[in-house]
């Protein structure tokens, strides 16, 4: 599923249409393996007055909506008018480099700049990070980490 589809169904939905003063903040998706394609999306909508958040799931047959709850840290609205690159093709980009077998793969748009942040688990419990510039395409960092270390 493609994002802008999980957004604009999230924008129809009543429940959506009833959150005052609440903008879009960021965008999720989880997939077991590199190759698979995305089903799910968790939208994160903020209202800076209240200072809540409230997840939005969006599938191809459901949108549900989450419970308020505080933010982890400060959001800034972002502006998604630059979003050039698609999900799909960003982790197809990412993928290009990345040969070892996924136990989950973690896709987030976000803000400063407008990037793709694709985290690829391995069965080895190696994360390898990779962001993908939402405008052009391109890799702008890359980078495996140890999760067995950060225990």
């Amino acid at each position: 599923m493609d994002v802008s589809y999980a957004i604009e169904k999230a924008n129809a939905n009543e429940d959506i249409k009833k959150l005052r003063d609440y903008f879009l903040c960021s965008c999720f998706a989880c997939i077991k393996h590199a190759d698979e394609k995305i089903s799910q999306w968790t939208l994160l909508y903020y209202n800076p007055q209240a200072n809540k958040v409230v997840d939005c799931f969006v599938n191809d047959k459901f949108v549900t909506i989450g419970e308020e709850t505080p933010p982890l840290a400060e959001i800034e609205k972002p502006d998604f008018n630059g979003l050039n690159v698609q999900a799909e093709d960003a982790l197809a980009t990412a993928r290009e480099n990345f040969r070892k077998s996924t136990i989950n793969v973690l896709i987030t748009l976000h803000q400063n700049p407008l990037k793709w942040t694709i985290n690829f688990i391995s069965s080895d419990m190696m994360a390898t990070t990779v962001d993908v510039d939402a405008k052009s395409g391109r890799i702008t960092r890359q980078e495996e980490t140890s999760l067995i270390r950060r225990l």
